[in-house]
């Protein structure tokens, strides 16, 4: 099918879907409305029947109020002598009086349509007794009107209070004369059933729905008539009477005809479309495109990509041909590139640096060399024609040959490998290659592609790392070693420490002990001996105290380090508050920058800033307005937190001595203190992976600086 018929049918299936779809939606949106609307119609023509028979019932109670304003005079008894003339001529078929208690004083029946008399039966007696007692009982002075079931006829009553409590029921039928008269006035046919006879289908749908509280019922008889129905309710507010009208569908068939007149409309419509557009596309499209497509098949059975389309026009059709012409440009571009790219190619399969075979996988080429570059025959000591006549087995070398077999089965599986093996050269010498090969298809039959690196050097250089790493890993074994002895060397000396200490302070506790014995007697001791027995003692504590330091130097270097956040900014106070505690004279100006956390063993960090925060503490005793402050400097690659003082400070040039293990800067008799403090807290800083410093000025006070590893941060709380 060309593209002229593949058009005709889009368009002809366009139409036929598009009538399809309209008719289908006037069906079922147009003929919907229609239907409502008829009903909505119908249901006002119900109303107005309704309407016009409830209009009876004012009649009636005038009526009613007549013959009560006539018969006060003369009593009930004159209903027995009233003639048919005066029920014809207030067009009532009976009129009664009861009693209170429901028995009836007299009656008068008539048809007022035949204009003849009628008796009462005694079940329509006892049932207008009923409604009279029901409306005594009710309101006795009340008027009421309303449906009754008379032998099975409807009647219309009006009940009016009378002399005595009795009332007064005035009443007629609403029989095929009355329903006649209302016919004639609306000019619709009715018909009137009561509710509780063997109804036909229609009127049982009708009842139930009115029952169930709607106001009235409207359905479709056939294709031409359409029936509502209203219910009616007796005297005592129960169904009674069903009312149907039957009206021609005229709304209905208007709209049919409405849409019918759309749809021929739209179909004649649609067929001048098509039309036009048909020969629109004919000329405009179709033709082109036919000159086109011939054009393009020119160039293809030519396989001339030169010649270029010429196609005039502003649309489409010009844009086509120019994406053509590009697309034609684009492929003359791409044959020329091709040519370059396989002479390039080319080149650099005969210039690589790196051996190229191509090797036959089928038939008589399995195999064989089919192709090699400058390179794998200067690696093998051939020329390009003698290794092309080689097989790849007399270029491997024997143990290489035993693992052919499985390397080839590999590739022809898909797979590209990477494998060391060993290649004889001409002369018979072996030497090693890295071989990197997998499957290529060419010209439609497989082939291997393998590229071969001389690794020669590599082979010689692995083999100079393998004795380097021996003698490395001896060496790691004699550092491991000198480690564990060291180790030993370490614990010997710990041992040692309290072996020392212990041994030491048995001599001088009885040193000490005894100087203060006989200082404290009163027994003439000479003064010149007196000051000698005080330096030994001063000289024992000193040593006993710089023991304890010793000792606790020694454990703090071997405690065990564990890292958790800590608050510097909170440690920091408590030391100061344990300082003034302890001198609560003392007036220092003291600044603690707040919410400074760090990562490391809290412990240990309780120490430092003792050491620190002590040391500024008593260097600065001697100032009038000392001043002590805690901080970090955030500006550097890590933070750095610092203790400053403005009390005595020291000379840089002895800055090196600072935390030297018992090397103090002062005279001790200014000062105490046992010259271990700030090696403790140098040792702590390191144990961190800080370090630490200090600068000072002699009188100026003293700063001292500390970090806690280069990658730590302060972290949040």
């Amino acid at each position: 099918m060309n593209l002229s018929r593949k058009i005709v049918l889009v368009i002809v299936s366009t139409f036929i879907a598009l009538v399809f779809i309209v008719a289908a939606t006037s069906d079922i949106i147009l003929l919907h409305s229609f239907a409502d609307l008829e009903k909505k119609v119908l249901r006002d023509n119900v109303s107005k029947v309704t309407n016009e028979i409830e209009e009876s019932f004012p009649e009636l109670e005038a009526s009613a109020k007549n013959y009560t304003d006539r018969l006060r005079q003369g009593g009930a008894g004159q209903i027995s002598r009233l003639k048919v003339d005066s029920l014809v001529a207030h067009r009532i078929d009976f009129i009664a009086c009861y009693r209170a208690d429901g028995v009836m004083v007299a009656a008068k029946a008539a048809d007022f349509h035949g204009l003849r008399p009628l008796e009462l039966t005694d079940d329509q007696r006892r049932t207008l007794g009923q409604a009279a007692r029901y409306v005594i009982e009710q309101d006795g002075r009340k008027q009421w009107f309303g449906f009754v079931t008379l032998d099975g006829h409807v009647a219309q009553l009006a009940l009016r209070p009378f002399e005595h409590g009795s009332v007064l029921v005035v009443g007629k039928y609403v029989d095929r004369e009355e329903l006649g008269r209302v016919s004639g006035l609306t000019g619709f046919q009715i018909d009137v059933r009561l509710v509780d006879d063997e109804l036909p289908e229609d009127f049982s749908k009708a009842r139930a729905e009115l029952i169930n509280g709607a106001e009235s019922h409207a359905a479709a008889v056939d294709s031409s008539q359409i029936a509502g129905y209203a219910l009616f309710r007796d005297i005592y507010d129960k169904p009674a009477l069903l009312l149907k009208i039957t009206e021609p569908r005229l709304i209905y068939k208007q709209g049919k005809a409405s849409i019918i007149y759309i749809i021929l409309a739209l179909i004649i419509s649609s067929a001048i479309f098509c039309a036009v557009m048909l020969f629109f596309i004919q000329g405009s499209v179709l033709k082109r495109l036919a000159a086109l497509s011939s054009r393009v098949g020119d160039i293809s059975r030519n396989r001339d990509i030169s010649v270029r389309l010429d196609i005039r026009g502003e649309d489409e059709l010009e844009e086509l041909a120019g994406t053509i012409n590009s697309m034609l440009d684009s492929l003359e571009s791409a044959e020329q590139s091709l040519k370059e790219s396989e002479e390039r190619y080319r080149s650099l399969f005969e210039r690589a640096p790196d051996a190229i075979l191509v090797i036959g996988l089928e038939g008589e080429e399995a195999g064989k060399v089919v192709a090699a570059n400058q390179a794998a025959a200067e690696q093998h000591g051939y020329s390009v024609e003698e290794i092309c006549d080689k097989s790849i087995f007399d270029l491997n070398a024997p143990l290489t040959n035993a693992a052919a077999p499985d390397m080839i089965k590999e590739i022809s599986a898909g797979a590209w490998i990477t494998n060391e093996a060993w290649h004889v050269r001409k002369d018979g010498t072996q030497f090693p290659i890295e071989i990197h090969a997998g499957p290529v298809r060419i010209k439609g039959r497989n082939y291997i592609l393998g590229f071969d690196r001389d690794i020669t050097s590599r082979k010689l250089a692995e083999e100079t790392d393998r004795i380097y790493l021996e003698q490395i890993r001896n060496l790691n074994n004699e550092l491991a070693r000198q480690a564990v002895e060291l180790e030993l060397a370490n614990r010997e000396l710990e041992t040692f420490n309290y072996s020392v200490s212990h041994d030491l302070r048995g001599p001088l506790t009885r040193i000490s002990g005894y100087c203060q014995l006989m200082l404290e007697e009163d027994s003439g001791v000479d003064p010149q001996a007196r000051t000698y027995l005080t330096r030994i003692y001063e000289s024992s504590c000193w040593l006993d105290e710089m023991i304890d330091a010793m000792l606790k130097l020694t454990q703090l270097v071997r405690s065990e380090f564990s890292q958790e956040p800590a608050d510097l900014s909170a440690i920091c106070q408590e030391q100061l508050d344990s300082l003034i505690h302890a001198d609560p004279g003392r007036s220092v100006e003291l600044t603690v920058a707040p919410g400074i956390a760090v990562l490391g063993d809290k412990s240990l960090l309780k120490i430092l800033m003792a050491n620190l925060i002590s040391n500024a503490w008593k260097y600065s005793s001697r100032t009038a307005q000392a001043r002590i402050e805690f901080g970090v400097m955030t500006d550097g690659p890590a933070p750095v937190y610092f203790v400053r003082d403005n009390g005595t400070g020291f000379d840089m040039k002895d800055v090196d001595r600072l935390f030297r293990v018992f090397t103090r800067l002062h005279d001790p008799t200014q000062f105490s203190g046992s010259g271990i403090g700030l090696a403790t807290a140098q040792r702590i800083v390191s144990r961190h992976g800080g370090r630490i410093w200090a600068e000072g000025n002699v009188g100026r006070g003293a700063t001292f600086f500390f970090t806690l590893a280069p990658d730590v941060r302060p972290v949040e709380m």
